[in-house]
């Protein structure tokens, strides 16, 4: 790990030799795309580690150009300097965990909710035309109806021989509309982050001070960021954000987001016994369990 730190650091101090290097952070293990370089807690570069994320890089930066018309809340200004090597500006703060946002008052989760409703609302509220004019891609994780038969199909043949009947019929359950209802997984598509986890979204004094990390961003179902949210921070939050969420009634679309959280983990599982390496799996404990079942009402 050192000696990709220091080709790192010696390729920024060749690119901004003016730089004077009075701290250095390096995660070199975290970033399932990215290595990742912040000087002087200001400055962060990104290396990426395959070529599938160079052009998550590049889909990354199309989007940042487009969401910083639409959208108030603080995101990356980010600048590509090579093949696969990026620098934006630090956003400092901490990671929206569960953990530590639902011990604070009710009126100080609300002020969260709010803003994150309204940074959804504007962001999914983006006019597709313009998403299509500048080329921007489908969101990677979309899926089918047949994708998800599919997606079954294995966990029942790699899976279920390994579990309790109890779980088998939960993720019956789970799977329940997709054999059950055709038009499920029917959407009127948006421009989407993609993966709105804790640690990309970054608060402060009780406030989101920014939303980082488009590398899979693109146009498909608005219930993937509500269900990312759902599966980390729980409904209850989601109940919160609904209030000013403007774009369309969360409530209209919730049991796909329910779908989605649910399908998460188990995709994970699946993934880490697919690769025979369980880090696929043990990275992904730890989520809100906080999901109704599918008909709930929100409010």
């Amino acid at each position: 790990m050192e000696d990709k730190k220091t080709q790192y650091i010696n390729y920024i101090k060749g690119k901004y030799p003016e730089i004077e290097m009075k701290d250095i952070q390096a995660n070199l293990t975290d970033g399932l795309h990215n290595d990742v370089i912040i000087i002087n807690d200001s400055v962060v570069f990104r290396f990426a580690k395959h070529d599938f994320s160079k052009g998550l890089l590049n889909n990354e930066y199309k989007v940042l150009q487009i969401v910083k018309q639409f959208v108030g809340m603080p995101v990356p200004n980010l600048d590509i300097l090579d093949d696969g090597i990026s620098k934006y500006s630090y956003i400092k703060g901490n990671p929206i965990y569960r953990n530590r946002i639902l011990k604070r008052s009710e009126d100080l989760q609300e002020q969260l909710a709010q803003q994150l409703g309204v940074f959804l609302s504007q962001l999914h509220s983006i006019p597709m035309d313009i998403i299509k004019e500048n080329n921007i891609s489908a969101f990677p994780g979309n899926g089918t109806r047949d994708s998800y038969k599919d997606l079954y199909s294995r966990i029942e043949t790699n899976l279920f021989p390994r579990m309790k009947s109890y779980v088998i019929d939960c993720i019956q359950n789970i799977f329940s509309p997709i054999f059950d209802n055709k038009n499920f997984l029917d959407y009127r598509p948006a421009l989407i982050h993609g993966d709105l986890a804790p640690y990309h979204i970054i608060e402060e004094s009780n406030r989101v001070i920014g939303i980082i990390d488009f590398g899979v961003s693109g146009y498909g179902d608005p219930a993937h960021d509500i269900s990312v949210v759902l599966d980390t921070l729980g409904e209850g939050f989601i109940k919160k954000i609904g209030r000013y969420y403007d774009n369309d009634n969360i409530e209209s679309f919730i049991d796909r987001s329910r779908f989605y959280a649910n399908v998460s983990s188990l995709r994970w599982a699946l993934a880490g016994y697919e690769s025979n390496d369980v880090s696929w799996y043990l990275n992904y404990f730890f989520t809100a369990k906080d999901i109704s079942p599918y008909g709930e009402r929100l409010d």
